[in-house]
């Protein structure tokens, strides 16, 4: 959507815009395998974070093994790992935070650093103009610094407060463009959606703070990270050093990220895990740890709690001798062929862009959050979807009328559902079958195309 315009302005977009942004030139550079490539950056960003986590906690004070065990814990957590091998905006806030991260515990613990202040703030500002979630614990190191004003200096607090609003900048200039569509985007949407979805589907308990916490838990459980923070806080109440405050602090606000949002999924743990594994490392290096077998045994059961569903997943994947990436890659080449067979020009609607962007036709700026708009009911009015570029459940059949698709793809979304009985992608199959598409089965089996009758496709080309 890049090609097109701007976030907010010109297509909605359900988070803060930096990613985007910076993505941009993959849209011309990848052009035809956008979808494996952003999956590659995604995977690179995911190393460059454990890379960063290994600096910061030895700029921390950790020895070169306590580092060691705070990359490999966030190596091998299930969070990582998903935010690593997806095309989604986990990764790169992840990087942005631990960089930033290391960059002020160099100014922390050496009086003689300053500029490094300016870059820290750069970077945590940056992460939350990834991901909303990331300005927690952002702020938390902007609290932490001026409640340390005296020590820090006056000098490299207000660099790094100047580093925080510059990293901030993307998102400033971008909700300025459009201010209710980013409000929306930003917070609206978190805040309603997700509660009307799961109301509507009769899931409120999974809303309520008994199975968040579980679901809490049973994330942090997947990897190290609630072994390190029981065992952090078993340590609570001891004193702590300038720099093991600092990792609290941000811990707390990292917990409450990853809380806020419900229900709770293992990638909102982004914001927690570089505080809470630095501050595990240091730990770890206390005689008392180096000492106990019970505590390596904790740690290496956790990497393998951490790796163990991924290992499922690629394991089942061998044994069917089954690529997902490159099933979607083969389902576009198959698109393009039958759309300029058809001789179709024009734009397609899908609830699956992430199927859709390696294909010869653009995708439908009304479609372009997936799945996440349409399924509102009540939290848009129809002038604020039309006036935010997108269709909703109430908006759909209309807006189709409107502007028809060139094509249509279905088949990510036809999951059942008490609010969706046959599925979210029945509404566009629906909208389909009454204007005479036809379906044509694509090679993964899993998807369809829906093209449009011969009349409609001759109106538009002489259009």
């Amino acid at each position: 959507m890049m090609r097109d315009g701007l976030p907010y302005r010109d297509f909605a977009y359900l988070q803060t815009p930096l990613q985007p942004l910076l993505f941009a030139p993959l849209a011309w550079i990848a052009k035809g395998w956008l979808f494996p490539a952003l999956r590659a950056v995604n995977a690179l960003l995911a190393m460059g974070a454990v890379a960063c986590i290994w600096l910061a906690a030895r700029r921390a004070g950790a020895s070169d093994r306590g580092a060691a065990i705070a990359a490999v814990a966030l190596l091998s957590s299930h969070m990582l790992l998903f935010a690593g091998s997806v095309a989604r905006n986990d990764a790169l806030p992840l990087l942005l935070m631990t960089a930033g991260l290391a960059a002020f515990l160099s100014v922390v613990r050496d009086d003689r650093d300053r500029w490094p202040a300016l870059l820290a703030g750069l970077l945590l500002g940056a992460a939350a103009s990834a991901k909303i979630s990331y300005g927690l614990p952002a702020a938390a190191v902007g609290l932490f610094a001026l409640l340390h004003w005296r020590t820090l200096g006056v000098g490299r607090v207000g660099l790094l407060a100047i580093g925080g609003v510059l990293g901030g900048v993307p998102t400033i200039w971008l909700a300025g463009l459009a201010p209710d569509a980013a409000w929306f985007g930003i917070i609206d949407y978190s805040v309603k959606a997700p509660v009307e979805w799961r109301t509507l589907n009769g899931q409120a308990f999974m809303l309520h703070w008994p199975l968040s916490l579980g679901r809490l838990m049973r994330h942090l459980a997947q990897g190290c990270g609630l072994i390190a923070l029981v065992a952090i806080m078993l340590v609570a109440t001891r004193r702590r050093t300038m720099v093991e405050r600092l990792l609290d602090m941000m811990i707390v606000a990292g917990l409450v990220a990853a809380w806020l949002p419900r229900p709770i999924y293992v990638q909102y743990l982004g914001p927690l895990l570089p505080a809470l594994f630095i501050r595990f490392a240091l730990l770890t290096d206390a005689p008392f740890w180096r000492q106990q077998v019970i505590g390596h045994a904790l740690i290496a059961l956790g990497i393998i709690a951490g790796f163990a569903e991924t290992a499922m997943e690629v394991g089942a994947n061998i044994r069917m001798r089954h690529s997902p990436v490159l099933a979607v890659v083969r389902d576009a080449r198959a698109l393009d062929r039958m759309v300029a067979a058809a001789g179709i020009s024009g734009r397609i609607a899908t609830l699956s862009p992430e199927r859709a962007v390696d294909t010869a036709l653009p995708i439908d700026r009304r479609f372009v959050t997936g799945p996440f708009l349409l399924r509102t009911r009540h939290v848009l009015t129809e002038s604020q979807a039309r006036a935010f570029h997108a269709t909703t459940f109430q908006t759909l059949a209309t807006d189709l009328d409107v502007l028809p698709p060139a094509a249509i793809l279905i088949g990510g979304e036809g999951q059942p559902s008490q609010a969706a009985p046959h599925g979210l992608d029945a509404l566009l199959a629906d909208w389909a079958r009454s204007h005479g598409y036809r379906s044509v089965p694509l090679p993964s089996g899993a998807m369809q195309l829906l093209l449009p009758p011969l009349h409609r496709r001759h109106q538009d080309n002489v259009k």
